[in-house]
């Protein structure tokens, strides 16, 4: 191919064009007796090697996704033929009665927990991000003269958070947020502390103070980031007159985007799958990984409702049928799982870029 034709092709074409054309060159000298029996041992041992890491990832795919499609099966299988052994990955036949079930009020009620939910999490994110976000950089940057020492007792305590399960401050937890008082302000005027187990407002305290779900592990991810940026940068924003929170917002979270959407995505998808905090202390139906824990014990009274909605749906499901409870907690489980494949098919590449960069280590 001619040099003007080659710069209409773009970089990936060029590449493979490339790797091609080497490929063939290699079986060329070859089968000619050009090459020596070093780079031949060079280059059985480089197809070995990525025969052996294409059979690791395959692998670990298909136990990543066997679940996933075990549970799209039973929930697309049609309830007469949910008995049938004869298929194993595909339907015999197609239905989404069961989707259908799940969405009604009696089940899942899922569009109005779903706006609530998402509405939650995001609001519990940006909290999250923002109070691990300036604890990380003052970990990373507050770390020099007195304060040295006290930054590394108080990072001390941050990995202690990370490494202590949570049932061992569940019970003072609940008991702060039973009859919540700041400083014994409240206490003085009302005569009592404030009740804050049945509501979001106390899970938003803890996303803002730095002690939500996961939030130890966030910290440390980004001090690992933001300890990877140079602070040159930072210096000559000092001495041009901005202030810590102002050097933050401007400089440190652009600079730091990638962990900054790492920590986004992980905070976003651990607060939305949260059972031990919404149990604990939300206990509201709509937020959708809570009800569908409920609903893992007990499905039958729910969709045995909902069958009577509808006269097809009462003719086909046996709500007392171990198929059919199967079935249905299939699709609650898919419904609730849809809306965070969509959201990592949009952020999976930065998201992975973000991970890969923020173990990298300051000076």
């Amino acid at each position: 191919m001619t040099k003007t034709k080659r710069k209409g092709l773009s970089r990936k074409e060029r590449m493979a064009m490339a790797q091609t054309t080497a490929g063939i060159s290699f079986w060329v000298d070859l089968r000619k007796g050009r090459l020596s029996r070093y780079t031949i041992q060079k280059r059985v041992k480089k197809t070995i090697a990525s025969l052996f890491r294409y059979i690791i990832l395959i692998s670990l795919g298909f136990v990543i996704l066997t679940p996933l499609l075990k549970l799209a099966k039973d929930a697309f299988t049609d309830p007469s033929a949910l008995a049938s052994k004869s298929s194993v990955w595909i339907p015999q036949k197609i239905s989404t009665i069961f989707f259908d079930m799940s969405m009604t009020k009696m089940v899942l009620n899922y569009w109005p927990s779903l706006v609530y939910t998402l509405a939650t999490t995001a609001v519990l994110t940006f909290f999250q991000v923002l109070s691990t976000g300036l604890a990380a950089y003052s970990f990373a940057r507050l770390n020099k003269g007195k304060m040295k020492i006290v930054s590394k007792i108080l990072f001390a305590m941050v990995v202690f958070t990370i490494v202590v399960p949570s049932d061992c401050i569940m019970l003072a937890q609940f008991s702060t947020f039973r009859s919540f008082d700041l400083f014994g302000i409240i206490k003085a005027l009302t005569g009592s502390g404030i009740n804050m187990t049945k509501n979001m407002a106390s899970m938003i305290v803890l996303a803002a103070t730095g002690m939500g779900v996961k939030s130890g592990l966030y910290i440390y991810i980004l001090r690992q980031g933001i300890r990877g940026l140079p602070y040159s940068i930072e210096e000559a924003a000092f001495v041009d007159g901005a202030g810590f929170l102002r050097t933050f917002f401007q400089i440190v979270v652009p600079s730091a985007s990638g962990s900054i959407l790492t920590v986004s995505v992980l905070s976003f998808l651990w607060n939305y799958t949260d059972v031990y905090y919404n149990s604990l202390l939300n206990q509201n139906t709509l937020q959708l990984a809570y009800n569908y824990h409920q609903l893992q014990g007990n499905i039958r009274w729910p969709i045995g409702n909902a069958a009577k909605m509808h006269a097809t749906w009462l003719s086909l499901i046996n709500a007392e049928n171990p198929y059919v409870q199967n079935a249905s907690i299939s699709a609650c489980a898919l419904l609730v799982v849809l809306p965070l494949l969509i959201m990592y098919c949009f952020v999976q590449k930065r998201f992975v870029q973000g991970a890969a960069r923020s173990g990298l280590g300051g000076d």
